[in-house]
């Protein structure tokens, strides 16, 4: 998880485990100058929940995409959040989204996956909006996901579902919206990753599709700590039919001494 000071003043900061806190003392891990920050504001935290922001001061202005929060949230990459007036986007670890459609990829397609995008904030937060094969977004009454703001197009862009994927198209040259708040033209989506068109944003929930694959660190061990397994394993059992092969021929050696004694 990625901390990005849309306001600039700091650098990105990458979190990948424990917390930090915010504010305008010095004591924070990240020190924000911003208009009504709290000296001690918030603390984000990394663990197995997900990520978890703690609002250290009820009293202060703390916003996620737009809605207030007075003591816990749970947020997700895309999320936009507001101490006062200083914003911070919630962000994967680096920017990397897959833009391009595969050349052999067909736009006939034959998934009959469900495709929803479920409003988070804006004009339609709460509602679940079906996509089909074709979702245009834009400000114009007659689009599927109407977005009503004046910095965005009649036709902003396309949600649609190509061969096995589910894809964000700009309509424009210029057409640009955020995915897990990275902004792009057009990128690949997977089930729960957060899709904003201008204030507006969007959970993907789409069952029977695969999800985004994140790189873990902790995999590189548990893989090598399961083939560690697999060879003792292998090797204890190995050592069990030496042993048995070892038995038989002592007790064909006896068998013959017995028989030759007689």
């Amino acid at each position: 998880m990625r901390l990005s000071f849309v306001n600039g003043g700091h650098s990105d900061l990458v979190v990948t485990s424990g917390g930090v806190n915010l504010g305008s003392a010095d004591g924070n891990d990240v020190v924000l100058d911003g208009k009504d920050v709290s000296p001690w504001h918030a603390r984000i935290v990394v663990d197995a929940r997900g990520i978890v922001l703690q609002v250290l001061d009820p009293a202060a202005q703390t916003h996620v995409n737009a809605r207030p929060v007075r003591e816990k949230a749970l947020l997700r990459r895309g999320d936009v959040l507001h101490l006062g007036h200083t914003s911070v986007a919630i962000k994967a670890d680096d920017d990397v989204l897959q833009t391009t459609l595969p050349a052999s990829v067909s736009r006939d397609s034959s998934n009959g996956a469900r495709v929803v995008l479920r409003g988070l904030s804006g004009a339609n937060a709460g509602r679940a909006i079906s996509v089909g094969a074709r979702a245009v977004i834009g400000s114009d009454r007659g689009a599927d996901i109407v977005v009503d703001d004046a910095r965005l197009a009649s036709h902003h862009a396309d949600v649609e579902i190509i061969g096995e994927g589910i894809w964000l198209r700009g309509a424009g040259e210029t057409s640009r919206s955020h995915v897990n708040g990275i902004e792009t033209r057009d990128a690949r989506l997977f089930p729960g990753d957060q899709v904003a068109f201008a204030r507006h944003h969007f959970i993907v929930e789409a069952p029977g599709f695969g999800h985004r694959i994140e790189p873990d660190p902790a995999a590189g061990e548990a893989d090598v700590a399961s083939a560690s397994a697999e060879a003792a394993n292998s090797d204890s059992g190995s050592g069990v039919w030496w042993l048995i092969g070892v038995a038989a021929v002592i007790a064909a050696g006896l068998y013959l001494l017995i028989h030759r004694g007689f």
